[in-house]
């Protein structure tokens, strides 16, 4: 039984399939993405995900910071700093976020200080039973050139890794709740 739970552990995407599918364009100096995932968890748990504004480093590529600044009712203010890299291009990124939350439906942000001269999305979370639909839908036009050739390459590779790693905490904390650590080898069980 133990051997079970350990395999179902160590290999999330056998227990879990996610599906995940991403866009990005270019129009002139505007980049816009368009992705989604479908996968299984809840949808508390998605949303505890998205919402953990000063743990997003530790598991999204490129983010060295995020914490929030100030937080009211319903609007959160969140800075944070990275890069997004491709072969030996890197890009400094430093934004201040305001994002309005609804709570377990949808996340609305846009960049208010940083170097990006627009920065907008927004993630929205539909359940189907235990499933979970999450798609994200953004706007940014850097303040930083980026050169042509690579540009669309770039924002799509890393909104790929970002999106993809947001998707994977997501499922590797539900997991968690799914087969808690009591159950796992070694835990003393």
């Amino acid at each position: 039984m133990y051997r079970l739970l350990w395999f179902a552990l160590a290999f999330p995407a056998w227990c879990y399939p996610a599906d995940i599918s991403l866009q990005a364009v270019r129009h002139g100096e505007r980049f816009e993405v368009e992705a989604v995932a479908d996968f299984e968890a809840e949808v508390p748990l998605a949303w505890e995900v998205l919402t953990d504004y000063d743990r997003l480093a530790e598991f999204i590529p490129g983010m060295q910071s995020s914490r929030i600044v100030s937080r009211s009712h319903d609007s959160v203010i969140v800075d944070q700093s990275g890069d997004a890299r491709l072969l030996f291009f890197s890009f400094p990124i430093q934004v201040r976020l305001e994002i309005q939350e609804y709570p377990y439906r949808r996340i609305v942000s846009r960049a208010v200080d940083g170097n990006f001269k627009e920065m907008v999305g927004a993630y929205t979370l539909e359940a189907a039973g235990r499933r979970v639909l999450l798609r994200y839908s953004g706007s940014l036009t850097p303040a930083f050139s980026i050169p042509p050739l690579i540009g669309t390459i770039l924002v799509r590779n890393t909104m790929e890794k970002r999106f993809g790693a947001m998707v994977d905490e997501i499922v590797r904390r539900q997991r968690l709740r799914d087969f808690p650590a009591t159950a796992a080898p070694g835990s003393g069980s």
